[in-house]
């Protein structure tokens, strides 16, 4: 486990960081020294993040303002200057949004919509922070999803841009090793949220007539919510051991590999009413 001083005057950059896991996680830095740098699209949050992280830790705190998925616009933004002078130690794509609905009631615009909080914003972001990994050999982390491995019923198109994000994690494993950069993939199972977030679905189940067990916590599939602080600490103990994955919980990644070897079987899982 990580002591308070192992993360002193070390970069960590977080896609993200300004809300729900992304600022959880930034704060679990913060608290063990580290120098936290989070980026978001609105300014107001990414002031309000800073805040809160000036007031755990005593590293260096920096807010940016910039949409994650608009490659032409970081460009010109102040982040990507900064990135220029900095060598990350560790840099974090936490951007996201999660959905509810079935595939064939989607429309093109519904799925763009997900792949581009999804995907474009952690392949953009990766791409932004590569040459300030490069610099100090750090490790880019992606949070992906359980949904990245295992296709459930209902989940929208959470599920296509999720694993869209764990194909393209590992693919860059493979790819940035010979410069040095280590990549780890973080697979969680549903987050325990604020209880202001509750009825974050509900507009979704209404609107589109979905069954309400579709509001619950993994669209209902029975998986316990995982506290975020305890998800924190497991991605920077994963760091720090040099982990290429992190699938929570990890009885999902056997579910997984029934899916290539026995898919009816995968299907009845997930077909079973919770």
């Amino acid at each position: 486990m990580a002591t308070s001083t192992t993360w002193k005057d070390r970069w960590v950059c977080i896609g993200g960081g300004t809300g729900g896991f992304g600022l959880q996680l930034a704060k679990r830095f913060a608290s063990r020294g580290a120098n936290i740098a989070v980026v978001g699209r609105d300014r107001t949050r990414a002031e309000a993040a800073a805040h809160a992280l000036q007031r755990i830790g005593n590293g260096t705190i920096l807010a940016f303002s910039v949409d994650l998925a608009d490659e032409t616009a970081i460009e010109d933004s102040e982040w990507k200057s900064w990135l220029q002078q900095v060598n990350l130690d560790v840099a974090v794509a936490a951007a996201g949004k999660s959905d509810r609905g079935f595939l064939m009631q989607l429309s093109t615009e519904d799925i763009e919509a997900l792949w581009r909080a999804n995907f474009y914003s952690s392949f953009v972001f990766s791409k932004a922070v590569q040459a300030s990994l490069q610099r100090s050999a750090g490790t880019l982390v992606h949070i992906a999803s359980l949904a990245g491995l295992v296709a459930a019923p209902g989940m929208g198109a959470y599920s296509i841009a999720k694993h869209a994000v764990v194909a393209m994690s590992r693919q860059l494993r493979l790819e940035l090793a010979g410069q040095d950069i280590r990549v780890l993939t973080v697979c969680p199972g549903p987050i325990q949220r604020e209880p202001s977030t509750d009825g974050r679905y509900d507009e979704l189940v209404q609107g589109r007539s979905l069954p309400e067990s579709l509001k619950r916590p993994a669209g209902g599939a029975g998986l316990k919510s995982i506290d975020p602080g305890v998800l924190s600490d497991r991605i920077i103990a994963a760091i720090e051991t040099r982990r290429r994955e992190l699938v929570l919980p990890a009885k999902v990644r056997w579910l997984a590999s029934l899916g290539v070897l026995w898919p009816g079987l995968l299907d009845y899982f997930l077909k079973k009413p919770s």
